[in-house]
């Protein structure tokens, strides 16, 4: 990633956007492809979250790992999964109140 900007609507939904420099592009898309690739969902227990995808019949992409941006400097986890349909999702847990924004920051991450 080498660049990353959030979108705040006051009390509610963030949008997250990600520029990454990735020349191994193809099909199908994956998460960091040009365009809208999947969405993303905050759960709070990533464990019970990854346990029910799967009883529901989606399959697990990756395990949990730690959070990589400068923000979440490894606070929380996330993982990439895909519907019975195909719709690649991402799952990721945090604790809001230890995510490291810098002192300028505009805008944090809205967290349910």
């Amino acid at each position: 990633m080498i660049h990353m900007r959030i979108l705040s609507f006051d009390h509610s939904a963030s949008i997250e956007l990600f520029n990454y420099q990735n020349t191994e592009q193809g099909q199908p898309a994956i998460a960091s492809d040009l365009g809208v690739q999947h969405f993303a969902f905050y759960v709070d227990d990533i464990q019970q979250a990854a346990q029910n995808f799967t009883e529901a019949d989606g399959e697990l992409l990756t395990e949990p790992q730690g959070l990589l941006g400068d923000v979440e400097n490894g606070v929380g986890d996330f993982l990439y999964c895909r519907t019975p349909w195909g719709m690649l999702l991402e799952l990721l847990s945090y604790d809001p109140n230890k995510l490291d924004y810098p002192e300028d920051a505009e805008a944090k991450r809205y967290t349910p």
